[in-house]
């Protein structure tokens, strides 16, 4: 499984705004899409973890409602499938 595909299956099982119920799959795409490009940078899970507040509070100023811990499990499952694989 690519890197995109990870990233996708990992956030639409979280779906952190509850759009997917009201929405077709492709809603966080955009989102996905940013998380991806910043993969090659990531050295950690807590960096990654950053990355996908920093990209969720940028596309729907989460900030205020997701603290980075919200962002933790899924940081974790990301970093494992694609680097413990």
């Amino acid at each position: 499984m690519d890197h995109y595909q990870i990233v996708k299956e990992v956030i639409n099982d979280w779906d952190p705004k509850n759009l997917l119920r009201y929405t077709s799959e492709d809603e966080y795409d955009p989102e996905i899409s940013r998380i991806v490009l910043q993969l090659p940078a990531v050295t950690s899970v807590e960096k990654l973890a950053t990355v996908i507040h920093d990209v969720f509070d940028k596309m729907f100023s989460v900030r205020e409602a997701h603290s980075i811990k919200n962002c933790d499990p899924s940081a974790l499952k990301i970093w494992n499938k694609i680097y413990n694989g």
